[in-house]
């Protein structure tokens, strides 16, 4: 057949795991496939079973599915060949794993046979539930609504014939500038709102990698091809700068801007003019850009910000970040955005003295600029419950809003925080603080909720009967001392579990409880040690109100508050501290995670001296009455067991890889190192014959893509997901890259292998207090024949650690008496409770 209504071009690369679900979902069309549709699969060199899966479905449609190897082409040459030689009437683009829905392409044809003047339509797109694009039939007028414009990417199908002149540029994210110069010469734009376009991993497909090099001239290449080609076609054109294309500049704008480190300088001139050509309503009217994004675009288009920007922008407001009563002394630390100007605490119209710092971390790069500044500022104030406190910020005498960070209890939504012996009340511009009576509680209450509930605040409708036990119950429980003991919501293997043992057998008058998931198997094990509450359910959510001790090796917000979804309204009852025993000896520079105002810590144990003091140098900003070197728990619970000739592979994590697809990964250099390496003959044949046993221990992160690996019928791959002690305590040698259980097996004096085959770990290596040649505990090594060889160097040599990293275990760790558990509960019970 010399044409088709459809041409649908899907490029891919090592795609063996979702191609087929693509071409099913065209196959499998309502409208006859063999007669109106063709397929186009452009291989990037694929080296899996791509072209096999291919071939099965070119047997069957010889006429239909046409298959390229690019070969040594370029992907945009490619592209520009194949939709010259395409032989529908409408081309649109499908990524591997994504799909259409059954009546897609009919519906498709009975919209554009009812809207002809259009050569863009787009596709709903259904991801993760939620459309991406209205779900209406449209023709839109791009001039009269530019907004639509930002639509465009996935799911986007044009006429062939509007294309004749216009071609995929080599540059990233051409295909916004491809179908944007379609629209200069016809700008009305389509949506299908019969079809849908289901899409997967959709952050892979618009946002850099941020493993790969980023060079001056791709910069370069990306402002040319992307805005100065766009903004030369309109002014030939329009004689401006439409809006609905100032919106594909802000499709490009999250893209580049996005960017966080380069190889290279990169000039921000040339992008400060292009941000220049987009309206500032147009701008902030985005939605493809969060607040972040926003705020740097404005900080580069202005030298400076007018005060009706800056309100826009929140730029004049304070963001509280901790609000703390503890022992009649209220603790605030605060931030603003790229303030010029110092801002003044006032209680009772006195000026507070503050303590100015910054997070440096808390602001991604933008191409290797710090674009926006973090400033903070802590203050300590003198409170009683006989005088009523007025707590403003100003800057040049003009008083600035108040706002509240995720993780601060107080909230605007509640408007109010209640402790024992005081309430805080947000009001205009500035937070009464008064003593606290049950009748004022009440009356701050009823308001709050009657205002909530009269606003149809679905969250707040599901938190009110918490809010309602809470208050019935606080007779009863407000004096109770209550401890939350934990490791990963689905498993306990760490520091939490360890200290727990230690905890049930101390006679004292606090209730202790161990929080782990229901459907966990160490679930029942725990039950046998203590109490133990099952994670998110109706008695974890219930204590948590009142918990005053979370004391857990994984400190992360969504893990340790089981509300943290509907957080703001909670905020205000909680009273807890937070006890972070770590899950591993802090090496690198963890500050933009782990840093005071995220996590507002009461103690960040540690167990070595340079470790200790990093926490200092770098701009974690905690004090030396929370950062204490007292020894891991879990490490009391080490015990060497000799001979047990194991090789134990125990990789770290990616930070890359997070909610990345499967066919991503299986791209990536870190899986391919460890598959490689767990599939090594002539590893495993020596260990074979010295009967040495190969486990591979991965991150717990791996697991959701641990069918990837291909198996062998000798190494072992940890499904079962058993315990580290046991790797560390039975293990003969180690072979890691970057992870930090190495401590655990060197704290038992044996050897370790560092295999550093790449620069893809995500912290900066070089600016780590830990040198891995000076300081690691074994050799470092960059190729796997290397590697394999010194492995069977210390398999032929018992797995005896070598005399200068036994020297180097005993100058690193400060305590090995195993009275680390007993160190660190005695020093939780010092730690004042929040009022």
């Amino acid at each position: 057949m010399d044409n088709f209504e459809f041409s649908i071009i899907i490029p891919t690369h090592n795609s063996e795991l979702g191609i087929n679900k693509s071409i099913e979902s065209i196959i499998n069309q309502t409208l006859d496939f063999e007669r109106n549709t063709e397929i186009i699969i452009i291989d990037n060199n694929s080296e899996d079973d791509t072209k096999k899966i291919t071939e099965k479905y070119i047997s069957k449609y010889p006429e239909n599915i046409k298959y390229f190897q690019l070969g040594e082409i370029a992907i945009f040459d490619a592209k520009n060949n194949v939709v010259k030689n395409a032989r529908g009437k409408f081309i649109g683009f499908l990524e591997p794993h994504d799909t259409l829905s059954s009546e897609s392409l009919s519906k498709f044809l009975e919209f554009s046979n009812a809207n002809n003047n259009l050569d863009v339509i787009l596709l709903p797109i259904l991801y993760k539930k939620h459309y991406l694009i209205p779900k209406d039939n449209l023709n839109v007028n791009l001039v009269k609504n530019p907004h639509y414009c930002q639509y465009l990417g996935l799911s986007t199908f044009f006429k062939k014939t509007s294309a004749k002149e216009i071609s995929f540029l080599d540059v990233s994210n051409e295909n916004i500038s491809f179908f944007s110069e379609i629209l200069i010469n016809n700008p009305y734009l389509g949506i299908c709102s019969d079809a849908q376009y289901f899409a997967q991993n959709i952050d892979e497909k618009i946002y850099p990698a941020n493993n790969n090099p980023y060079y001056l001239k791709e910069y370069e290449k990306f402002i040319k091809y992307n805005f100065i080609n766009l903004k030369e076609k309109c002014l030939d054109q329009f004689g401006e700068i439409p809006k609905f294309i100032q919106f594909s500049f802000i499709n490009h704008l999250r893209w580049i801007l996005s960017v966080k480190k380069t190889k290279e300088d990169i000039p921000l001139v040339e992008l400060k003019e292009i941000i220049r050509c987009i309206d500032d309503e147009t701008l902030l009217n985005s939605s493809l850009l969060s607040d972040e994004l926003k705020t740097a675009s404005f900080l580069l288009k202005y030298d400076s910000l007018d005060n009706d920007l800056m309100e826009k922008l929140n730029l004049n407001t304070v963001f509280i970040d901790i609000y703390d009563i503890i022992d009649n002394k209220l603790h605030i630390l605060a931030n603003m955005k790229n303030i010029k100007k110092d801002v003044d605490v006032l209680v009772n119209g006195k000026a507070i003295k503050t303590k100015k710092f910054s997070f440096d971390n808390k602001y991604d790069h933008i191409l290797g600029h710090n674009i926006i500044k973090d400033c903070s500022f802590e203050c300590e104030i003198p409170i009683n419950t006989k005088e009523k406190f007025k707590l403003e910020f100003k800057q040049s005498d003009k008083n600035l809003h108040i706002d509240f960070s995720r993780p601060c209890n107080f909230s605007k939504k509640i408007g109010y925080a209640k402790t024992k012996q005081y309430l805080s009340i947000l009001k205009e511009d500035y937070i009464s603080i008064k003593s606290k009576t049950s009748l004022k509680w009440i009356k701050e209450e009823i308001k709050s909720s009657l205002n909530l509930i009269k606003s149809h605040d679905f969250e707040f409708i599901k938190a009110f009967p918490f809010r309602v036990a809470y208050m019935l119950s606080y007779p009863f429980l407000k004096n109770k001392k209550i401890w939350f003991f934990m490791d990963r919501p689905d498993e306990a293997d760490d520091n939490g579990l360890a200290l727990f043992k230690y905890a049930v057998k101390q006679d004292d008058d606090i209730s202790k409880y161990f929080i782990i998931s229901s459907k966990s198997k160490d679930y029942n094990e725990i039950k046998k040690i203590g109490n133990v509450i099952s994670h998110k359910s109706l008695k974890h959510r219930f204590l948590g109100m009142f918990v005053t001790n979370i004391i857990t090796s994984h400190p992360d917000n969504g893990i340790i508050y089981p509300f943290w979804g509907g957080y703001p309204y909670f905020a205000g009852l909680l009273k807890s501290n937070t006890m972070f025993l770590q899950h591993g000896i802090t090496k690198d520079d963890v500050s933009g995670w782990l840093n005071k105002a995220d996590m507002n810590l009461s103690l960040f144990v540690t167990s070595a001296n340079q470790e200790y003091e990093s926490i200092f140098k770098y701009s974690y900003n905690y004090d030396e009455n929370t950062v204490q070197l007292l020894g891991f728990p879990r490490y009391d619970y080490l015990k060497s067991k000799k001979n047990a000739k194991q090789i134990v592979i125990m990789p770290s994590w990616r930070k890359d890889l997070n909610q990345k697809s499967k066919e991503y990964i299986k791209e990536s250099e870190f899986f391919k190192t460890f598959n490689s390496l767990i599939n090594n003959e002539k590893l495993i044949k020596i260990a074979s014959q010295k009967g040495y046993e190969i486990i591979f221990k991965p991150h717990p992160n791996v697991y959701r893509f641990i069918d990837l690996f291909d198996k062998n019928e000798y190494v072992k791959i940890d499904y079962e997901k058993e315990r580290y002690q046991k790797f560390f305590n039975n293990g003969s040698l180690m072979i890691t890259d970057y992870s930090s259980v190495a401590f655990d097996f060197a704290y038992l004096h044996k050897p370790i292998l560092y295999y550093h085959y790449s620069k893809d770990y995500h912290f900066d290596l070089e600016n780590s207090y830990f040198d891995y040649e000076t300081m690691g505990f074994g050799e470092v090594v960059d190729c796997e024949e290397k590697l394999v060889d010194l492995i069977i160097e210390y398999m032929e040599n018992n797995c005896k650690i070598k005399e200068e990293y036994d020297r180097r275990i005993n100058e690193f760790f400060h305590f090995n008496d195993k009275n680390n558990s007993k160190r660190v509960y005695d020093k939780i019970k010092e730690i004042k409770l929040k009022d």
